[in-house]
């Protein structure tokens, strides 16, 4: 017995003799793989990433301190200031930038961006939160804090680390012309009457 769904039918048309056609498989939907990010660029990405965050944290505590010793204020309460900068870090900058731009600094500056596997497309600010959540968790993690960067190393076809896997995104080059898709395929078509 034969499980295939019966073949659709096509008009007669020129070149095309009635009678049903086979489908067609669907041509891959994501992102075309030859543009994929370089590993060594993602690094390079965090450690920007990581040094300009880490440079506007310290000049706040800073500023901060400076302003605390110079005012002569007994009150600890303007160093909360570097708590909300902190989280405001935290949950804006690597979301909110990948959500508008496509990448944080890092990821701009060295020419990749991160966009939805299946489709190829942005992502949404939920998106780019839980990709950053699952990326800070796994760093707090002792032996996943290890794995999730090599993973991008083992995946030679996808580069993905498993926070873009459990996010399902891929880093992909900002700049990169994507591989022509080779066109579809012709529907196979039968005589009529056969």
């Amino acid at each position: 017995m034969n499980a295939t769904p019966p073949p659709a039918h096509l008009p007669p048309g020129p070149g095309r003799p009635a009678g049903p056609a086979y489908p067609v498989p669907q041509a891959h939907r994501g992102p075309a793989l030859g543009i994929v990010g370089n590993p060594w660029l993602r690094l390079l990405a965090v450690t920007l990433d990581t040094v300009l965050a880490g440079t506007v944290l310290f000049l706040v505590t800073v500023g901060i301190g400076v302003f605390v010793t110079l005012g002569g204020s007994r009150d600890n309460s303007p160093f909360y200031l570097a708590v909300v900068v902190a989280l405001a870090l935290l949950f804006l900058y690597s979301p909110l930038m990948t959500a508008r731009c496509g990448g944080t600094p890092g990821k701009l500056l060295c020419g990749l961006r991160v966009v939805r596997l299946a489709d190829g497309r942005p992502l949404s600010y939920g998106n780019a939160l839980g990709r950053h959540l699952a990326h800070l968790g796994m760093r707090l993690v002792p032996v996943l804090c290890l794995l999730d960067p090599l993973a991008c190393l083992w995946d030679p076809t996808l580069r993905r680390c498993l926070h873009d896997k459990a996010a399902g995104t891929l880093v992909i080059r900002r700049s990169g012309r994507p591989v022509p898709a080779a066109p579809p395929p012709a529907p196979v078509t039968r005589p009529a009457g056969s």
